[in-house]
């Protein structure tokens, strides 16, 4: 006589309580995530608040200006004076932005006694780098090309570049001066006084030109790297 095969049962209890364990994990970790892990599916639309990460370079490629610890530690070792600062919050979309934004930030060789330099975000910048942030996502990078209308070059008079701190017989075509400017420039009047700026700050000019007793200055920058790192 044959003997009847047991007939096995799947687990489907096992499998349901295994299941709800696994989805109240998942429920508290997103719960400790809070609403942060939203924003990797959020896409970032006109007047949305968005922190970038972000670089200005100049024609050479190197970091004018960056938020990247390492690319600024990089570039003060090659002896290039780049600028450290924090994120940047833009406003995305928005246009109309000051002639200069003032960005605290630290420079190796210009910085001392832990004194931060003013470095100044031109407004034609800063309104393209709003622009650039609308359909990106938190995470995601990109290359922008700013598109100027004015060359701004300087042009300096021997005197004028030794008054402000310039060594003009040792400077030569493809140096990197730092350049000031401010609301109310200095002005220096006949018996040598002169009026405090207003809301100074420095951008890094590169040397262009030189004659027997001028030199030209270009600080425009040719690109930026950004990196969204929250929405608003």
């Amino acid at each position: 006589m044959k003997k009847e095969k047991k007939k096995e049962v799947f687990p489907w209890k096992k499998v349901f309580v295994i299941a709800v364990g696994v989805v109240f994990v998942a429920m508290m970790v997103l719960s400790a995530m809070g609403m942060s892990w939203l924003q990797s599916f959020r896409t970032v639309m006109a007047n949305d608040s968005v922190t970038i990460d972000f670089t200005l370079r100049d024609p050479n490629g190197q970091p004018v200006i960056t938020s990247d610890q390492n690319l600024y530690q990089t570039a003060v070792t090659q002896g290039y004076p780049s600028f450290l600062t924090q994120p940047l919050t833009v406003r995305a979309g928005y246009v109309g932005n000051p002639a200069f934004t003032d960005l605290p930030a630290e420079n190796y060789y210009l910085s001392r006694e832990g004194i931060q330099e003013d470095f100044g975000l031109l407004g034609l910048e800063l309104d393209e780098l709003d622009a650039a942030v609308i359909g990106m996502k938190v995470g995601d990078t990109k290359t922008i090309h700013f598109n100027y209308t004015d060359p701004l070059i300087m042009t300096e008079k021997d005197y004028e570049f030794t008054a402000m701190g310039g060594n003009f017989t040792t400077t030569e075509i493809g140096d990197v001066i730092p350049v000031g400017f401010s609301e109310t420039p200095m002005i220096q009047g006949l018996q040598g006084s002169n009026s405090t700026p207003t809301n100074p700050v420095v951008r890094l000019g590169i040397v262009i030109n030189k004659t027997a007793d001028t030199i030209q200055l270009q600080h425009r920058y040719p690109s930026a790297d950004i990196t969204v790192r929250a929405i608003q």
